[in-house]
Formats: C-alpha cells, sequence, structure tokens
C-alpha cells in the first residue's frame, strides 16, 4: 500500500515540492550566516523522496556547534554555538 502511495504523481510531486522549499531556506539561513568557506545545499532527487544535505567538511560544526579545542596544526579553535540550519529548514523556517 505504502509504495503504491509513494508512486502517485501527485505524493511525487509534494514531496519534491516540500524538499525544494526546505532547501530554499537553508539556502537562505545559510547565506546570512557563512562568513567564508564552501558550505553549501545540495538537493537530490530519487524516485520516490528528496534528500537535502548541508555540505561542507565542518557541516556537523555547522548544524550543532562545537566545543573549544586544539585542531590538527596545533591551532586553538573556539566554540561555536550551533546554527541549525537544516533543522530549522525542515521544521518550515
Amino acid at each position: 500500500m505504502s509504495r503504491r502511495l509513494a508512486r502517485m504523481r501527485s505524493v511525487k510531486a509534494a514531496v519534491r515540492q516540500r524538499g525544494n522549499r526546505i532547501a530554499e531556506h537553508a539556502r537562505a539561513d545559510l547565506a546570512a550566516h557563512r562568513a567564508e568557506g564552501d558550505a553549501r545545499i545540495e538537493v537530490t532527487h530519487g524516485r520516490t523522496d528528496v534528500v537535502v544535505s548541508l555540505v561542507d567538511v565542518a557541516a556537523l560544526s555547522i548544524e550543532y556547534g562545537r566545543v573549544a579545542s586544539t585542531n590538527s596544526r596545533g591551532r586553538r579553535v573556539g566554540p561555536m554555538q550551533g546554527l541549525y540550519i537544516m533543522t530549522r529548514a525542515a521544521r518550515g523556517g
């Protein structure tokens, strides 16, 4: 039943629309906070789903924050609160 439902045109269109809306919110939020780096929002369309991703080497730190630490080059890195870009986008703003 759920497989049949997931493949209906109207359901696929609604899923794509919601995924694109999440990506728009996430891109706007990321642009407002990004000072440097190559972080970006990617959208991958499957047969029945859409995956919206924050792509960056520091994606987890951007989303959830980090504690103060010393990096592999011996440089002290300060703490940072998470921006929760994907979380807020998925919740609608």
